[in-house]
């Protein structure tokens, strides 16, 4: 019975918790985050690090990565645009993409469990709630950790676990909020790409 009444308590800190970061999150007109990325699967001799920004608004989002690799997507219409190559796939917009930036502040209330940790401290003093997800469904990630600034209610970092045993981790460096982002950072300029090949995959 202590057992059951303790989880009960997690499961409650961590809805919690969550809450508040949606709560703040829906708050902002827009929202900018530069971050670290970094993926290991040490079985598979992999360690990569890259750095990213990305923008949202409301279910808008861009996604700027340093290996070349962006992703806009308007709310009804992605581009995936690989500039190294250059191409940009073109393809509806999936409302059910659990990986969407624009979502990743309410991803908790659909489809996973979640679990209070407890206290961690950060660099620069700063001190983190850490929670996990756990998917519902079957799926290759088995595990996506939060942690979320104890104080400002933001994410400080989030982990993602695979069944291949990878670990792809990314953290924010920095935040801003209510920056009047111009909406069209969320179009395709095909002008700004004149040499790109365009490759269209929506449905008739």
């Amino acid at each position: 019975m202590i057992c059951m009444t303790n989880m009960y308590a997690q499961d409650q800190d961590a809805k919690r918790i969550l809450d508040e970061l949606s709560k703040e999150n829906k708050s902002y007109a827009d929202i900018t985050i530069e971050f670290s990325h970094n993926f290991l699967n040490s079985s598979q001799q992999i360690n990569e690090d890259m750095t990213g920004q990305i923008w949202i608004k409301g279910n808008m989002y861009r996604l700027d990565m340093s290996n070349e690799i962006s992703v806009i997507n308007d709310g009804k219409t992605q581009w995936v645009i690989m500039k190294d190559i250059p191409e940009v796939q073109i393809m509806d917009n999936n409302p059910d993409d659990d990986w969407n930036p624009s979502s990743i502040f309410t991803i908790y209330e659909k489809g996973y469990k979640y679990e209070y940790k407890g206290e961690s401290n950060e660099d620069n003093g700063r001190i983190s709630n850490v929670i996990n997800l756990y998917p519902e469904n079957n799926t290759n990630i088995i595990k996506i950790e939060l942690r979320i600034n104890k104080e400002t209610s933001q994410i400080i970092s989030i982990k993602r676990y695979d069944k291949d045993g990878g670990i792809e981790t990314y953290t924010i460096k920095k935040f801003r909020t209510n920056s009047s982002i111009d909406e069209v950072k969320f179009q395709f300029i095909k002008k700004d790409y004149p040499e790109i090949e365009i490759i269209d995959l929506r449905e008739d």
